[in-house]
């Protein structure tokens, strides 16, 4: 995995990264891509995955790792011993997402299973036995890669990740927590000028109507959002997802709320939603970040959220966002969109304040303190 000889601070490395599936669309995949990306103006990067979609023309190394994509369970149990096998030769750095591989001396941690499970028992029920023997072999497997012994440094998305894994896998000194990146310039206030009013028109929105913006899986919050919906009168609820809205139109037609809610299938076009919202709702029962939340803020969106979300860390509470205490709580859920839909000037403060939090937070910060990591794990290997 590592050169014979520790290279100095300032060499060019040999980074592999190990990932299931590399692009720019969301998740573990694009975090990788945000980081070879930047990596490969400096440092030789590979990249071991089994999908590739859009890969950089140039720059980067890229070996494909064979896997059963039949479901969640098969990709993950396949792919971990030909990605151990494959991860092979001269490299610095190997840096794994979560349960990817055996062979590594770096690994961020964009979940923490139990930590998970526990939040999905305790809001969405206990699940049927295809999910529970899920759960029974990735928490096993997952413990191979999270314990303290698997490797040098474990990255992890926010201050509540860390929690987790000291909790549930006793890391300790060896975790060091980076924030993601967003894409500002992409997500932008200036956004709302080109795109709010036919997205609207698009949506069957009046411009005068307040719209709250729902975006990702619809497992995590949508139950608690069409709830609070329902004691939040007159506002609109956008939900852009790749979940299907089925069991949710059925909540929407029995609080009494159909007429209020818009189901739109994913798009890589999101930042268009965002600038047709007037708030971001994302009750969330848990998220180790939820990029979507600091997309929101970057379009300059006050966010309604739970403390259950990593990215909570960056909202101030009637600051720059709405936090509740109790992720599902419809009371409190809709207290928040209330007062944010009654007071258009809140709105404006609100959300220009979301926006400056997140504008240091940028993929240039995560590959900076990425690198640092990594320089981290090669001066003590020399000492």
């Amino acid at each position: 995995m590592t050169r014979p000889d520790t290279p100095r601070l300032t060499d060019r490395l040999r980074i592999a990264f190990v990932v299931h599936d590399y692009h720019r669309h969301g998740g573990h995949a694009r975090y990788t891509a945000e980081l070879a990306g930047r990596f490969k103006r400096d440092h030789d990067v590979t990249v071991f995955a089994n999908r590739f979609e859009e890969p950089d023309p140039t720059g980067i190394t890229y070996r494909h790792v064979p896997a059963w994509r039949a479901n969640a369970l098969t990709t993950i149990a396949s792919f971990i011993l030909p990605a151990t096998a494959l991860v092979r030769g001269r490299f610095d750095v190997v840096h794994a997402q979560g349960l990817c591989g055996l062979r590594q001396n770096v690994v961020t941690a964009h979940i923490c299973q139990p930590a998970w499970f526990a939040a999905t028992d305790r809001y969405a029920g206990r699940p049927g036995w295809r999910k529970r023997v899920f759960r029974a072999v990735v928490t096993r497997l997952e413990r191979l890669v999270m314990r303290p012994g698997a490797a040098a440094r474990f990255i992890v998305p926010s201050a509540r990740v860390r929690a987790d894994l000291a909790a549930y896998y006793r890391l300790g000194d060896r975790v060091r927590v980076v924030y993601h990146g967003t894409d500002t310039e992409a997500f932008h206030p200036r956004n709302r000028a080109r795109w709010r009013e036919p997205v609207r028109a698009e949506l069957g929105l009046l411009p005068a109507d307040r719209v709250a913006l729902y975006v990702g899986d619809l497992q995590k919050a949508m139950p608690a959002a069409v709830r609070a919906l329902a004691r939040a009168p007159g506002v609109k609820l956008v939900a852009v997802s790749r979940t299907d809205p089925a069991p949710y139109a059925a909540l929407a037609a029995a609080e009494g709320v159909t007429d209020r809610v818009r189901f739109v299938p994913p798009t890589v076009e999101v930042a268009k939603y965002y600038a047709a919202a007037d708030l971001f709702l994302f009750p969330t029962y848990y998220d180790t970040f939820g990029l979507v939340l600091t997309e929101a803020m970057a379009s300059g969106l006050p966010v309604v959220t739970s403390r259950a979300a990593g990215a909570a860390e960056l909202v101030v509470h009637g600051a720059s966002g709405w936090l509740t205490a109790e992720a599902w709580d419809p009371g409190q859920i809709a207290e928040g969109v209330r007062v944010l839909a009654a007071d258009p000037a809140a709105r404006e403060r609100m959300g220009a304040a979301a926006r400056a939090a997140v504008e240091a937070y940028t993929w240039d910060r995560v590959a900076e303190q990425t690198m640092a990591v990594y320089r981290e794990v090669l001066s003590e290997k020399g000492r």
